[in-house]
């Protein structure tokens, strides 16, 4: 079994998130973010959160590669890949307080830092380094989101092309039964797909 690493500090996770989002930090708002952060090994297949309850944290991805998905008519539906330096949170259940309907499971061991949403909120009231933080990090996910929406509506072989030309280490990192999930086609079309998209590469 693959091993997992050890976790960078709290601090270093700290500085490593405020410098995603381009934020410009000082020693305290390092210090208040470090305090919050509490570090998560996980190995292959690992749940780090289930549907069904309540859901307060967000994650930020050290090491290690995850997939977030919904069940419907006991069928699972990939909604997204988060791996290393990426930001995993639960917007449905954030904002309204309802009950999560997701599931983040992990494909690979990994390393995550969780922390609190509403502790960031009331950070973000009273500092405006929080307050850029928690817009950085919605905007990203509104961003992102908008994309998956757009690449939806795309033939089958440009959401293929789009995730190849975008995120190619994620499909060979991850089962294919959850990368078919994800952009919406059948196992068998993703693997008609990914052949002729190789024939077709290996002849230029």
């Amino acid at each position: 079994m693959q091993e997992i690493m050890k976790p960078s500090s709290t601090k270093d996770i700290a500085k490593a998130i405020f410098s995603k989002y381009n934020i410009r930090y000082n020693a305290d708002s390092i210090n208040q973010l470090a305090d919050l952060l509490v570090p998560l090994k996980l190995h292959y297949r690992e749940f780090l959160q289930t549907s069904g309850k309540t859901v307060d944290n967000l994650y930020y991805i050290e090491t290690g590669l995850v997939r977030t998905y919904h069940l419907y008519e006991n069928t699972e539906y990939t909604d997204g890949f988060y791996k290393e330096g990426d930001m995993v949170l639960s917007p449905d259940c954030l904002y309204s307080g309802n009950l999560s309907t997701q599931n983040i499971i992990t494909i690979e061991p990994t390393i995550v830092f969780s922390f609190s949403y509403t502790s960031i909120q009331r950070y973000a009231a009273m500092d405006e380094v929080f307050c850029h933080l928690l817009c950085a990090i919605m905007e990203e996910r509104i961003i992102t989101q908008q994309a998956y929406i757009n690449m939806l509506i795309l033939p089958t072989l440009q959401r293929f092309k789009l995730m190849s030309k975008f995120h190619s280490d994620i499909i060979w990192r991850s089962p294919s039964k959850s990368v078919a999930s994800y952009l919406r086609m059948a196992p068998e079309t993703l693997s008609r797909i990914r052949t002729s998209y190789n024939d077709e590469n290996s002849d230029s």
